[in-house]
């Protein structure tokens, strides 16, 4: 049995649920996710934004690990908190493993097939060889509600190109807040150069601000509003599945549309570097087609 603990927004968990899904697969075995760290409302004592379980809205065939079954592997996190952290302090854990402790993919498909994966496991070769599979895990259960129509047609009927500023709590943030305007023009140009007419649509978590900042000259700009996003982010998620081609940030969430969307001739631009601190200098993230900035 494989489990995946869940953490982080939807992009996040994602990843989360992919990694383990192909080591699953690579074995055989279930797959079952530990969605306790995101049930625990509690304050935390660093930088976090609390998050809903999302992977919901999507068609997954895993199932929600009991704490008998976490308990396999480590102490499940319910109860008092701080019951909770001295029983840390006391039990060993069993086959956890973290995913900055592995080096390479080899690495990965090397664990066990009894596994607790505890990361956000943000390498595309881990995924990559699962991929027809996970275009059905993360087929989408309910279909666009029908406010959602006009905006979704223009998108699938015009060269489209998905625009996504990542700001919230990016905002200030010690590794996160590093794509400047300056990269979005630059991808821009590689359109334009690219001699192609194309129609950008913009989605954001602070709409106001890319409606002041974000103003390109001689190209066609569609903001996509918020009351299209979603209770779970799903919509905005498809609407941008809809689109031909990607300008994306440092961020999962528009990363997941741009890798599941299907067009053989969708073009892809992403940030090379993702974190400040990255010791690399295009990031495992990016699968090899696409083009970094």
């Amino acid at each position: 049995m494989i489990i995946s603990m869940l953490k982080g927004g939807i992009g996040n968990q994602m990843f989360q649920y992919a990694a383990a899904f192909a080591l699953a697969n690579k074995h055989n075995t279930k797959l079952k996710l530990d969605i306790n760290y995101l049930l625990d409302k509690s304050k935390r004592y660093f930088r976090y934004t609390p998050r809903d379980y999302a992977l919901d809205v999507f068609n997954i065939q895993a199932d929600i690990a009991t704490a008998k079954e976490v308990a396999q592997f480590t102490v499940p996190r319910i109860g008092n908190k701080y019951f909770y952290h001295f029983k840390k302090r006391i039990f060993k854990n069993h086959n956890v493993f973290v995913d900055a402790s592995l080096k390479s993919q080899e690495d990965f498909f090397n664990l066990p097939e009894d596994a607790y994966l505890d990361g956000y496991w943000q390498v595309e070769s881990y995924i990559k060889q699962a991929r027809k599979y996970l275009l059905k895990e993360f087929s989408f259960k309910e279909p666009l509600p029908q406010y959602c129509a006009d905006i979704y047609r223009i998108i699938k009927n015009s060269n489209s190109v998905c625009v996504v500023f990542r700001r919230g709590d990016y905002i200030g943030h010690p590794e996160l807040d590093i794509t400047t305007l300056d990269y979005y023009h630059a991808a821009i140009n590689h359109f334009q150069d690219m001699k192609q007419h194309c129609r950008y649509f913009v989605f954001s978590d602070d709409i106001p601000w890319c409606k002041n900042n974000f103003t390109p000259k001689n190209v066609t700009i569609e903001i996509v509003d918020q009351i299209y996003t979603g209770p779970k982010a799903q919509y905005y998620l498809q609407l941008m599945l809809a689109c031909k081609k990607y300008i994306i940030p440092n961020s999962t969430y528009p990363w997941w549309a741009a890798w599941l969307n299907d067009d053989p001739e969708k073009v892809v631009i992403a940030p090379k570097k993702w974190y400040k601190s990255q010791p690399v200098d295009v990031n495992d993230i990016l699968p090899r087609d696409w083009i970094s900035l």
